[in-house]
């Protein structure tokens, strides 16, 4: 059960982890989500979120958060090592279960050439 752990070393936490993504990394869109990816020498899969007011209110925005790093907790062992990404949701964006994030994550997947 422990390869399904969300921890604090999974998450991209500081401004100079998400500037060295945006610096380094390739940028990928998808009607709902802009992503942007990149390789580092470490194994560890990292995932970052940033969510606009312009997605809605506090509840939604939180939500959407929320089925996004369930999304990436539930299938990072899909992408290649030491990967990086960012999520960023577009306004407006339509996921309201885990099923349309994890489908999202996918599309995202494919066209970024992520997976193993």
């Amino acid at each position: 059960m422990k390869q399904f752990a969300f921890s604090r070393a999974s998450r991209l936490r500081l401004k100079k982890e998400f500037e060295a993504v945006f610096d380094a990394g390739n940028r990928t869109a998808t009607r709902d989500l802009v992503t942007w990816h990149s390789e580092s020498a470490g194994k560890e899969k990292k995932i970052g979120l940033m969510v606009s007011k312009k997605t809605g209110g506090a509840v939604k925005r939180n939500r959407l958060k929320r089925l996004l790093r369930e999304a990436f907790r539930l299938t990072k062992e899909e992408l290649k090592e030491g990967t990086r990404l960012i999520i960023y949701p577009k306004a407006g964006c339509a996921m309201e279960n885990l099923a349309q994030a994890r489908k999202a994550l996918e599309t995202v997947r494919q066209r970024a050439r992520l997976n193993r």
